[in-house]
């Protein structure tokens, strides 16, 4: 069994890396981050295994203090680095009022007990509390968005947590006897490495965690419309030659007048329609339904496995809440907008998207020259129509349809 002043050399080293990295990782993200609440977390951590360390120069009962309440600071600030990461409230007061208790606690319980008891118990469990919560914060973060190593961060962090409550609970009911100046206590021989262990594993997490969300949200931003949320054009096509065999319902829609809506009102005003209609579309489909923006004001909706007429009654439904959006230009003025749209059933065996969006744009076409504002059924007379109309010379439905 290692003697503790090795152990807490050995923690101290491995502090000293875990602040190296944590600090480069600040210095190269950006302000504020998550990586700077990380660092703080393994300096404290650092700062206490270097003051028990030093046990010739500074007392034990001043080096224990100083590490305890190192120790739950340190937890704390590892839990705001995973709410900060996820979006949640990180406020620095919480954990510094967590810290402050600690330690008021501890010199209670050592001046009540006439220095009988060390108050380490007080340290594990608050050590403990703070790391629940941030198991709490990631367990909820990564099964929002999918992340598989953050469950197991989540995990870790709950064993790590459990852990202290098991250290907390000895330290209650055996007490560590100080001899010579040194503590005595089988349960803290065999603890205190594995609990540096966790503690290290716990660091090793966040990067793998923060690296795994960094990689997930660069796919989003490859696979998602960055203004609207909504699959982008290429990722849309993907999601549709994926659903191929299955046959269904392509629709094709086209918000009314959008660029009299960019002239009126701003390209401001246009962003914050072309947000709230993707909104308002994806919120009333069912689940199992693609939609993407394919590119300025037009989007497409991938009905798979439905029947024309069950889609044509869902795209109409969704024609009432789309107008009912009022929407705020920067001058304050109030506006509203309104859709056209055009769909084509399909079977499984085309596999021509080109085909079967031309007949789907034809479809918009002549729900945009019929008045706008409507839903229209591809059928085959339309596309007899466009061809006639290229005979003549005039510009293709393409062409025109999105004017």
């Amino acid at each position: 069994m290692l003697d503790f002043p090795t152990v807490f050399i050995f923690s101290g080293s491995l502090m000293f890396f875990v602040c190296v990295v944590t600090g480069l990782a600040w210095w190269a993200g950006e302000a504020g981050s998550e990586s700077r609440y990380w660092f703080d977390a393994s300096l404290m951590q650092l700062v206490g295994a270097i003051v028990l360390a030093a046990g010739n120069h500074v007392p034990l009962a001043v080096g224990t203090y100083v590490a305890g309440i190192s120790l739950t600071a340190s937890t704390g600030f590892l839990t705001l680095g995973y709410r900060q990461l996820y979006g949640l409230d990180a406020r620095v007061r919480w954990p510094l009022l967590v810290t402050a208790v600690t330690g008021l606690a501890i010199f209670l319980v050592r001046t009540l007990s006439g220095g009988s008891e060390d108050g380490l118990f007080v340290v594990y469990a608050g050590a403990s509390i703070n790391l629940c919560i941030g198991a709490l914060a990631v367990w909820r973060g990564s099964r929002s968005e999918g992340l598989r190593f953050g469950q197991v961060a989540a995990w870790m962090l709950v064993g790590h947590s459990a852990a202290y409550f098991v250290a907390s609970v000895f330290a209650l009911f055996f007490p560590v006897r100080i001899v010579d100046g040194e503590p005595h206590s089988l349960w803290l021989e065999v603890s205190t490495l594995p609990l540096v262990l966790l503690n290290l594993g716990a660091y090793f997490m966040t990067l793998i965690v923060k690296l795994e969300r960094a990689t997930e949200r660069q796919r989003h931003l490859a696979a998602y419309d960055v203004l609207t949320g909504v699959l982008n054009r290429r990722a849309f096509h993907e999601a549709w030659s994926k659903e191929l065999t299955r046959g269904g319902v392509l629709a094709v829609l086209d918000i009314d007048h959008f660029k009299s809506v960019n002239d009126t009102h701003g390209h401001h005003a246009g962003d914050i329609a072309l947000k709230t209609f993707a909104a308002t579309i994806a919120a009333a489909l069912p689940k199992g339904t693609v939609f993407g923006r394919l590119g300025g004001e037009e989007f497409a909706i991938l009905f798979p496995a439905t029947q024309a007429a069950v889609a044509g009654g869902r795209l109409e439904a969704l024609r009432p809440p789309v107008a009912a959006n009022v929407i705020q230009s920067c001058e304050g003025k109030s506006f509203s907008i309104t859709f056209s749209g055009g769909y084509v059933a399909f079977e499984g065996i085309d596999a021509d998207f080109d085909r079967i969006f031309a007949a789907a744009d034809c479809a918009l076409y002549a729900a945009k020259t019929a008045g706008r504002d409507r839903i229209v059924a591809f059928e085959p007379h339309l596309l007899l129509r466009d061809e006639a109309r290229l005979m003549r010379g005039t510009a293709p439905v393409a062409q025109q349809a999105s004017a």
